[in-house]
């Protein structure tokens, strides 16, 4: 079953974060002693302050997990509450003002620190451990946190989940104390929001244009599909624009006897489904998971009111549908005129841009696809696909298994060939 990560908007979706804050808390864990079993909620001032978000994730319309995010105020953040940070916020200002006096270009690039806090994490024990909800939250949290400009995070963490923090780059600050009002040992920490950022979109915005991260960012919903789960189908209303963050979507079309035909497997960074949202027409293909799947969305809605705002970004807008008319035509050549061979080679070349580079050699990059994804993809023959791989492999461009491709592009006397950029060595 599918989970939806989104911003709580409604009366409804707020009173689901604030129930389920208690079932979570009270419930499950002992926590916070003093709720009142007469009002199943949690709720405090730094729910009511300008600027607070509230992130909540949905399986099956049931709510499973939630997570606030606060941007500093006047009267502070909520790791605030239980630990001193006046020590942080001192050594902050200090490195931005030396930050100011070393600056020889324009001290207006110099970004003074901006505090935000990421809280009242509650996750479903049934869902703790299960389709990464929680790491997807976080980079939900991420997105806002990035809207805001936020320059560190700081937070009053459980001792409980210390390693979780640790591994997104926090440090602790102080020793861990016993809170009695949580009835739980925290532990205060603090974090620069670049590594937060770089681990959230490091990967997507080599694919993604930066035209949607910067003004959809803090927008971004989130979706997380189970292999052969549909996203959308063919023919309904086009909501949402998407961007592929984790594994495959298969887009496929059924003509009217009913025969399904497979348009395309996108990868990770692939945007689909813009068109339908701008030209008000309903979806002309269906979208489902291959794999487990990760995409980030946004709203029709959402872009439309940012193009009244800034309209000085349709040209931007314009620049990627022009590519989008670029990339479909030269797909319909392949697909019309180029020979079996030609089909596959451009499928590889489509693969080996979305690929993720090996961190102990940059020059090496794999995806997680085979022989009969590609044939698929290519509306070739296995076997056809297969005899080019075997080629590829002789001449030591790539290996493969039964559900990876790993590219090569190794230096030759030290230097690599000549290539126009983003040209790939099939």
């Amino acid at each position: 079953m599918s989970v939806l990560i989104k911003i709580a908007r409604t009366a409804k979706e707020l009173d689901d974060v604030y129930n389920l804050r208690y079932r979570v808390y009270v419930e499950e864990r002992g926590k916070f002693e003093t709720a009142s079993s007469y009002n199943p909620r949690i709720v405090d001032h730094f729910d009511t302050i300008p600027g607070v978000v509230n992130i909540i994730a949905y399986s099956n319309g049931e709510p499973i997990a939630s997570i606030r995010v606060n941007e500093d105020s006047d009267i502070g953040l909520p790791a605030e509450h239980y630990f001193d940070f006046g020590g942080v916020r001192e050594d902050l200002e200090k490195k931005y003002q030396l930050a100011l006096e070393q600056c020889v270009g324009d001290k207006s690039e110099v970004k003074p620190p901006k505090l935000v806090s990421g809280s009242m994490l509650a996750v479903h024990k049934d869902w703790r451990n299960r389709r990464n909800v929680i790491f997807s939250l976080f980079k939900s949290v991420a997105g806002i946190m990035y809207s805001r400009n936020a320059t560190h995070i700081i937070g009053s963490i459980s001792e409980e989940t210390l390693s979780l923090y640790g591994r997104l780059g926090f440090e602790t600050v102080a020793d861990s104390e016993w809170k009695e009002e949580v009835n739980d040992y925290m532990v205060p920490m603090v974090a620069p929001f670049e590594t937060g950022f770089a681990w959230t979109f490091g990967e997507i915005k080599k694919s993604v244009d930066h035209f949607w991260l910067d003004n959809f960012c803090g927008q971004f919903e989130r979706v997380l599909l189970s292999p052969g789960e549909v996203l959308f189908e063919q023919g309904d209303e086009a909501t949402h624009t998407f961007a592929i963050d984790e594994g495959w979507i298969a887009i496929s079309r059924e003509d009217p006897n009913g025969n399904e035909m497979v348009l395309a497997n996108l990868s990770r960074g692939a945007l689909f489904g813009e068109l339908a949202v701008f030209d008000g027409e309903r979806r002309s293909a269906k979208a489902s998971a291959l794999v487990n799947t990760e995409v980030i969305s946004i709203e029709r809605s959402a872009m439309f009111e940012m193009l009244k705002k800034k309209p000085d970004h349709l040209a931007q807008l314009l620049k990627h549908f022009a590519k989008r008319v670029r990339d479909t035509d030269n797909l319909a050549m392949v697909q019309a005129f180029a020979p079996q061979t030609g089909r596959v080679e451009f499928a590889l070349n489509e693969l080996w841009k979305s690929a993720t580079p090996s961190r102990k050699n940059p020059h090496h990059r794999s995806i997680k696809v085979g022989p009969k994804q590609i044939a698929r993809t290519a509306r070739v023959r296995e076997d056809e696909v297969r005899k080019l791989l075997e080629i590829k492999k002789s001449e030591n461009i790539l290996d493969y298994g039964e559900a990876v491709i790993k590219f090569y592009e190794d230096p030759v006397d030290g230097a690599l060939p000549v290539r126009a950029a983003g040209e790939s060595p099939i």
